[in-house]
């Protein structure tokens, strides 16, 4: 039974906007009286191949996660997100503490030298473009943390981390630079709630265009959606193989939450844009059309059921 198009989208609250895109440098921008920024760097465009390797012919389910992982807020997941995605070999992070997060990758890595996470996919909160956010929820009091893009990037260097794309509403916003490095909240960012677990910057002497991780993001203003899938939507290969890899946690009715950015990749999709570097400025409304979202959830169903076919052949 297909889930209607209503069910399955998640709604990024506050209707998190980008803006068109602005390539040029600016120095000194902010606030009057606030500090000097850096120099913002020139956009970059990347492939998708670059980021995120072609899935081979004779793959199987529990290696179309091998050398990734996938960062998850909380609030922004499903019942069946960790199981879901462990059983297709991602490392699978929901924490809303930022400090946490960076912790278990590093752990992670040092601990599976054999696989370890080359490409890290962030599904968060975009804050209106000033900070990277993980919460468990909206009230005031819910464990919350905020991470700039810049401290990210720089708590990943050393960890065998090459490349970090950021699947949150108004990303290009977030590499403007006054937001780049410091997390600054725009007054009246009604979005931005008390950082009961912290705020990460990056330290005053990282210099982002020298990491060896790159930082990626859609070229387009773009709202980032979350699908809303049910195990029941899979082939019956499919889910036998998703029970036996989850202990038979993961049953038809299990829900998952499954990012558009993720299935774009995953399909090597060439409606999807990336740029590394470059910023947005202004606010956008746009966000795939719904017939063409329904189109990538039907690839993805189908790209997961080949998958599984192909594996039982």
């Amino acid at each position: 039974m297909l889930v209607t198009l209503m069910a399955r989208i998640l709604a990024i609250f506050a209707l998190i906007l980008c803006g068109s895109l602005n390539v040029g440098y600016l120095s000194g921008a902010g606030r009057p009286g606030s500090a000097r920024v850096p120099a913002a760097q020139p956009a970059r465009m990347l492939s998708i191949g670059q980021v995120w390797k072609a899935n081979p012919a004779n793959q199987v389910l529990s290696d179309i996660g091998r050398g990734k992982g996938i960062v998850f807020s909380p609030d922004l997941s499903e019942p069946g997100n960790r199981e879901f995605y462990r059983a297709l070999g991602f490392a699978y992070f929901e924490d809303p503490d930022w400090h946490s997060v960076l912790a278990q990758i590093k752990t992670h890595n040092e601990s599976h030298p054999e696989n370890r996470i080359e490409v890290l996919l962030i599904q968060s909160h975009g804050t209106n473009g000033d900070a990277l956010k993980l919460q468990k929820g909206e009230q005031p009091d819910a464990p919350r943390s905020y991470i700039s893009p810049a401290a990210l990037q720089e708590g990943l260097e050393g960890t065998g981390v090459r490349a970090c794309l950021l699947a949150a509403c108004n990303a290009g916003r977030l590499f403007r630079p006054e937001n780049y490095q410091k997390v600054h909240a725009e007054e009246g960012n009604r979005l931005f709630g008390p950082a009961t677990l912290g705020i990460i910057d990056a330290s005053s002497g990282f210099d982002p265009s020298r990491s060896s991780v790159v930082m990626g993001r859609r070229v387009e203003s773009h709202i980032e959606v979350i699908n809303e899938c049910h195990v029941s939507e899979l082939s019956s290969g499919a889910r036998a193989e998703l029970a036996r890899s989850s202990d038979s946690r993961l049953k038809p009715a299990t829900r998952i939450a499954i990012p558009e950015m993720l299935i774009q990749l995953l399909l090597h999709d060439q409606g999807l844009h990336l740029v590394s570097f470059g910023y947005e400025a202004e606010h956008s409304r746009a966000e795939t059309r719904d017939n063409d979202r329904e189109r990538l959830i039907a690839r993805f169903l189908g790209f997961i059921n080949r998958t599984s076919a192909q594996e039982h052949r």
